[in-house]
C-alpha cells in the first residue's frame, strides 16, 4: 500500500519568518496556520489551548491546567521554540508573563481571531513591540499557482484550480480530485462553509445573526455599496432605517473578521467603497444560498458546477487583481466612470498605474480586442494588460496592451 502525504503549499509570507525568535501568527479560521506551523517550524513543545483553558501538549497528549502551564512555561522557553496555538484563550496573567520574559528563547503565538490581534498591537497592550506579527490569510495567488503547477496542471485549468486553493483547506480535495472537484463542489461547500463561518464568529466572540448572514448574501448577490446593502436589508425587514449608518457597524465587523474587504472607488471626491467577499468560495456559497436556499436544501451536482462556471470569470478577475497587486505592490481600486468599467485597476502613489481586462474564455473575437483597446485608451494607465487563457488563440494582439496568459502568470510565481 502506498500512502501519499499531502503536498504543502509553500507560503512566502510565512517562510521568511520561520526563524524569527518571537512571532505572532494571526488570521481567520482554516487558513492553514496550525498545519503550516507543525510542518515547517522547528519546535520543542507545541501547545494548543482549548475553549476551557486547558493546555494540551499535542506531541505527548499531556493536558495542563492554566496554573500548571504558567509554572512550566518559563522553564521550557529556554529549551527550544515553544508554540502556543489559540493563545488568546489564556488571557491574563499569561500576557504579563510573556512581557516579563521578552527576549528569552524562541516563541510563536498563533490566534484565529483578528479581534484579539488588534488588542495585542494596541497602544496599551503589554505585548506591543515584543512579537513580529504576520497575517495568515488566503494563500498568495503566486503560491497557489506554484502548488497547482506542481500537481501537473497547465493552461486554463492551472488558473481555475489555483482560484480554489486560495482557501488552503481545499488543497487536499484538489490534489485528490483535480478538475473533478468542480463536480463535487456542492457537497464540499454545503458541508464546510457554514461551519467555517460559524467558527469565525465563535472565535471572534460574535453571534452569527440574521443581519450578518443577510449582508453576506447581499454582497454575494451583487450589492456593492453600503447604500445598496442597506436598501436590501431594509426590504427584508432586518433594519429600521434605509441608511448607511444602519449597516456600517455590521460591515465594519465583517471586514475586521476578514470575511469582507472594501475597495475604494477611484476618482471620487468623497470616499466611497465597494464591498466584496475576501474568499471566492464563501462568496459562491452565499450566492447559492441567496438564490436557492443552498445551505439547507443543497442542489444537484451538475447545477452547482454549471453555476460555478458562470461565476468563475468574476473569481478569476479577483484572482488576477490579488496577483498583480501583490507582485507590483499596488493598491486595488474600482473605476466608476460613465461607459468605463475595468476588471482590474491598480494605483501607485495615488495615480492609476496598471489596468487589465480579463477575457476568460476559449474563443476571443476581434470586437473583444477592440473593446479592450478603447477601455485602455480612456483609462490612461501606464501599463495595460489583456488577460486571456492562451494568447495563441487570439486573432491579433491589441495595439495598446500586452497580452498576458497562463505562462506569464506562472512566470510571476
Amino acid at each position: 500500500m502506498v500512502i501519499r502525504l499531502m503536498t504543502i503549499i509553500e507560503r512566502r509570507e510565512i517562510e521568511a519568518l520561520l526563524s524569527t525568535k518571537w512571532s505572532l501568527w494571526y488570521g481567520r479560521r482554516k487558513t492553514g496556520k496550525t498545519f503550516y506551523a507543525r510542518e515547517k517550524l522547528r519546535y520543542s513543545h507545541y501547545f494548543i489551548v482549548t475553549h476551557g483553558r486547558d493546555i494540551i501538549n499535542i506531541e505527548t497528549g499531556e493536558t495542563l491546567s492554566f496554573n500548571e502551564f504558567l509554572k512550566v512555561f518559563p522553564l521550557l522557553l529556554g529549551r527550544g521554540r515553544i508554540v502556543v496555538d489559540e493563545f488568546h484563550r489564556l488571557d491574563e496573567p499569561f500576557f504579563s508573563l510573556i512581557q516579563g520574559l521578552s527576549g528569552k528563547g524562541e516563541l510563536t503565538l498563533i490566534t484565529s481571531t483578528r479581534h484579539y490581534f488588534r488588542r495585542f498591537i494596541g497602544v496599551n497592550s503589554p505585548l506591543l513591540g515584543l512579537l513580529h506579527p504576520i497575517e495568515v490569510g488566503l494563500v498568495d495567488p503566486r503560491d497557489a499557482l506554484k502548488f497547482i503547477y506542481s500537481l501537473g496542471f497547465r493552461g486554463k485549468s492551472l488558473v481555475e484550480l489555483a482560484v480554489l486553493v486560495q482557501e488552503p483547506w481545499l488543497a487536499p480535495s484538489v490534489e485528490s480530485l483535480g478538475e473533478g472537484i468542480f463536480k463535487g463542489l456542492g457537497w464540499i461547500l454545503q458541508t464546510y462553509v457554514p461551519s467555517l463561518v460559524g467558527e469565525i464568529f465563535n472565535e471572534e466572540e460574535r453571534e452569527l445573526t440574521h443581519r450578518y448572514s443577510a449582508i453576506l448574501e447581499s454582497v454575494a448577490n451583487g450589492k456593492r455599496t453600503a447604500t445598496e446593502i442597506a436598501k436590501e436589508m431594509f426590504s427584508r425587514g432586518l433594519i429600521q432605517k434605509e441608511t448607511h449608518g444602519a449597516v456600517a457597524p455590521y460591515l465594519e465587523t465583517l471586514v475586521g473578521m476578514g470575511l469582507l474587504r472594501r475597495v475604494r472607488v477611484y476618482g471620487r471626491k468623497r470616499k466611497t467603497y465597494h464591498y466584496q467577499h475576501v474568499s471566492p468560495v464563501v462568496d459562491f456559497t452565499y450566492y447559492l444560498n441567496s438564490k436557492y436556499g443552498f445551505m439547507e436544501t443543497g442542489l444537484p451536482e451538475e447545477t452547482v458546477e454549471r453555476l460555478f462556471q458562470e461565476r468563475l470569470r468574476k473569481y478569476v478577475e479577483s484572482f488576477f487583481e490579488r496577483l498583480l497587486s501583490k507582485h507590483h505592490a499596488l493598491q486595488p481600486v474600482r473605476i466608476e466612470k460613465p461607459n468605463l468599467e475595468l476588471d482590474v485597476a491598480l494605483l501607485r502613489n495615488k495615480k492609476l498605474y496598471l489596468v487589465a481586462e480579463v477575457k476568460w474564455r476559449e474563443k476571443i473575437r476581434e470586437k473583444d480586442i477592440r473593446k479592450a483597446e478603447n477601455k485602455f485608451d480612456e483609462a490612461g494607465g501606464r501599463i495595460n494588460l489583456l488577460i486571456v487563457p492562451d494568447k495563441e488563440s487570439l486573432p491579433r494582439e491589441p495595439e495598446n496592451a500586452k497580452v498576458f496568459d497562463w505562462r506569464d502568470v506562472l512566470a510571476l510565481s
